[in-house]
């Protein structure tokens, strides 16, 4: 278990170092992955459901998720951002990284996620028409609408917050799984039990949810682009974090010794203290409230309290507009910018010796 924490402590810290192109871009990669992966495990049980068995559709969902979704993002490579929550977290609680060098590389790879769930969204609602087309139908189009309306309008913030622990608990356990070992076929089968019972039991994932949201509000959902960032991103990110930043990596850095980095390929022997623990935990805090008060809670509030009544837009009628998701993309791309270019620390990584 050392050895996996300081894996995943080194890979934490590389992703902090990414520009913000590769960034948005790597993020870009993983959404799509997991829209792909939503929109067929939504096709299947919409289709099965009504005809056979709910159950058997949940089932069908567990089985076809996971290979679409978080096995493309680890074997294919991209970044996904709430499993980035555990890997950058424990940088964080190793020393590897600073909160505001983390809050960075969560905030850059959120802004890929965001354009891809908006773009790729409009590309299959309105763009390929695909729940309208032959093969589809009403009942696909209800389906996804009704998805949407349900996590907007109809769970209250602490039944997502709840879920969505649960949700990135399970999505942290894939990837914990995933570097246990080498074997391709055994990462496979660790990430995809974890992973497909998440998706079919009905936990909350804020990055999924980026894209059912934005394809249900494309589809017409009752909810507009506010509502769907305050009522449901916000306490859904927040649930992700202490999951998956809290439950899966604080948990295993505790166990596994507290490491500690000193240095480029040095360790703390044999193990941390518990001014360690307490330094982690304060960090891990700061930046979990700094990161969801800044990102999904401001821009939420500033569309749903301010621009949505300034504008006159309404939930179900002039809602599917392209406003308010480019200012979302504003709002997270330009966050990330401020947080790399006037708040990193300026230090190397490693000390160079005097010559």
């Amino acid at each position: 278990m050392p050895d996996t924490l300081k894996t995943l402590s080194n890979l934490g810290v590389a992703k902090c170092k990414v520009n913000p192109a590769q960034g948005i871009l790597m993020g870009w990669q993983a959404m799509s992955y997991l829209a792909f992966a939503a929109l067929f495990a939504f096709v299947i049980m919409a289709a099965v459901a009504p005809d056979l068995s709910p159950g058997l559709g949940r089932f069908l969902m567990f089985v076809v998720f996971p290979g679409t979704s978080l096995v493309a993002v680890i074997i294919l490579g991209a970044n996904l951002v709430t499993g980035d929550y555990m890997t950058s977290g424990i940088s964080l609680m190793t020393g590897q990284a600073k909160w505001r060098e983390v809050f960075y590389q969560w905030s850059i790879t959120h802004a890929g996620h965001w354009i891809s769930g908006v773009v790729i969204g409009w590309m299959i609602i309105v763009g390929a028409l695909m729940l309208a087309g032959p093969g589809y139908g009403e009942a696909f189009t209800n389906f996804l609408v009704n998805v949407g309306n349900l996590k907007v309008n109809v769970l209250t913030w602490d039944q997502l917050f709840w879920r969505a622990i649960f949700a990135n608990w399970m999505v942290t356990m894939a990837v914990w799984g995933a570097f246990r070992t080498q074997e391709v076929i055994a990462k496979i089968l660790l990430i995809s039990f974890p992973l497909g019972t998440f998706f079919a039991t009905g936990f909350e994932h804020s990055i999924v949810n980026h894209w059912v949201l934005s394809a249900a509000i494309w589809q017409g959902a009752d909810y507009t682009w506010g509502q769907a960032m305050w009522n449901n991103l916000v306490p859904v990110t927040l649930g992700n974090i202490i999951g998956a930043t809290f439950f899966m990596g604080m948990v295993y850095w505790y166990t596994g010794g507290m490491q500690k980095w000193l240095a480029a390929d040095k360790w703390r022997q044999p193990h941390g203290t518990y001014r360690d623990l307490a330094r982690a935990f304060k960090d891990a805090i700061t930046l979990m409230i700094a990161f969801t008060a800044i990102m999904p809670a401001a821009i939420g509030a500033i569309l749903l309290f301010g621009l949505e009544p300034a504008m006159g837009i309404q939930p179900g009628t002039n809602n599917p507009n392209w406003i308010e998701p480019i200012i979302v993309i504003g709002w997270f791309v330009g966050i990330s910018l401020i947080v790399k270019w006037f708040l990193w620390p300026r230090r190397p990584w490693y000390k160079i010796p005097a010559t």
